[in-house]
């Protein structure tokens, strides 16, 4: 009979793992490379993300641009990411498993036929080097070198949609911006070159990075989290066998990390967390808002066109939301009254004009 897990021990397991108690990372990419990835669609969510998980404040901008230690590209999901470099081959063999782009659905409605996305994906290696290149550049330089005059429109358009694939295939991620507008350069020649890395193994090491933080799991979890085919995920938890034990979490079997089979015993003080909107945590969570938590708010929490609240973390059960009131401080909506030492705790954040995460016995 496998073991049995409780969501209690789960989510305060999360909640320290995600480092939202009392212990930190070192810098802003040891939290990337311990979240697997820091969600990065809005620049300031990711700032604030960052900031409650790091032991002291840093210029991520230094770290993507300059020490280049960071790199920000479409990752997880289709999303940007802020991924630490050294992990980088390893998403860039995952992500190359994907084949969303080949299928006619994904081409007729992003505007593009077949052999222009391939065409696309031929001429960038030609066109995109270490030179950041605007949106705008990088448009007439694939114009120029595959001859489709009427790529323009799916080039420039504002998601980048058609510029993923080749994210995927670690052939571009972002560069410095340049003023309001984005720019775009050769991985390998901006970060230097990398050997590469085997896909299974690749697969496997983000698996168990993400059950590290996310678990326990299944292989469909992992698949939709990252995006991922079923198949491979299933694979790599059978590959993962004899680093994993199962575990029996609300009469479902899942796969949880055997190193940290003891931390889930662990007693910790009460953890309290204000998360940005599209905060690692919650977006790694979307499947399972009702079970932490979110019952009957889910749509409060995960809204429309891909939207994730700020929200209000307890222990790792979600109590609430949250949103940025006109003096520049959260306003709380806790789905239900909450505990008057909570009420403090969140009062204190709120006054230190949302300070990191704080804990109290």
């Amino acid at each position: 009979m496998n073991p049995r897990v409780t969501w209690d021990e789960v989510l305060r397991w999360r909640m320290r793992r995600h480092l939202l108690g009392r212990d930190k990372a070192k810098d802003p990419v040891a939290v990337a490379r311990r979240v697997v990835g820091v969600h990065a669609q809005l620049a300031a969510s990711a700032v604030r993300a960052i900031a409650l998980r790091a032991a002291k404040a840093a210029d991520l901008d230094d770290l993507l641009y300059t020490q280049r230690r960071l790199v920000r590209t479409w990752a997880a999901r289709g999303t940007l990411h802020l991924i630490a470099t050294e992990d980088y081959p390893a998403w860039v063999a995952a992500m190359s498993t994907r084949t969303r782009e080949t299928r006619n659905s994904w081409l007729k409605y992003h505007g593009v036929t077949e052999a222009q996305m391939a065409d696309i994906l031929a001429a960038m290696p030609d066109v995109l080097g270490g030179t950041p290149l605007s949106r705008e550049e990088l448009a007439d330089a694939i114009i120029r070198r595959t001859g489709h005059d009427d790529l323009r429109g799916p080039l420039t358009q504002g998601f980048g949609a058609v510029l993923k694939p080749a994210a995927f295939r670690g052939l571009l991620c972002s560069g410095p911006p340049r003023g309001r507008n984005v720019t775009f350069v050769a991985p390998r020649e901006w970060l230097g070159p990398w050997d590469d890395v085997d896909t299974d193994a690749a697969v496997d090491k983000l698996a168990l990075d993400y059950l590290g933080v996310f678990g326990p799991a299944t292989p469909d979890e992992f698949a939709r989290w990252f995006d991922l085919a079923p198949a491979r995920a299933k694979k790599s938890f059978e590959r993962l066998r004899p680093e994993t034990t199962a575990v029996d979490l609300d009469g479902e079997t899942t796969s949880f990390p055997t190193a940290h089979l003891d931390g889930l015993r662990q007693k910790t003080p009460t953890a309290v967390a204000l998360l940005p909107a599209f905060d690692p945590y919650t977006a790694g969570s979307t499947r399972q808002l009702e079970k932490i938590g979110a019952d009957g708010h889910k749509q409060e929490v995960s809204r429309p066109q891909g939207w994730i609240s700020a929200t209000i973390v307890v222990d790792g059960w979600i109590r609430g939301t949250w949103t940025e009131g006109d003096d520049g401080r959260p306003l709380i909506q806790p789905f239900t009254p909450l505990p008057a030492k909570i009420r403090e705790t969140l009062e204190l954040q709120r006054r230190a004009d949302y300070s990191p995460s704080q804990s109290h016995d």
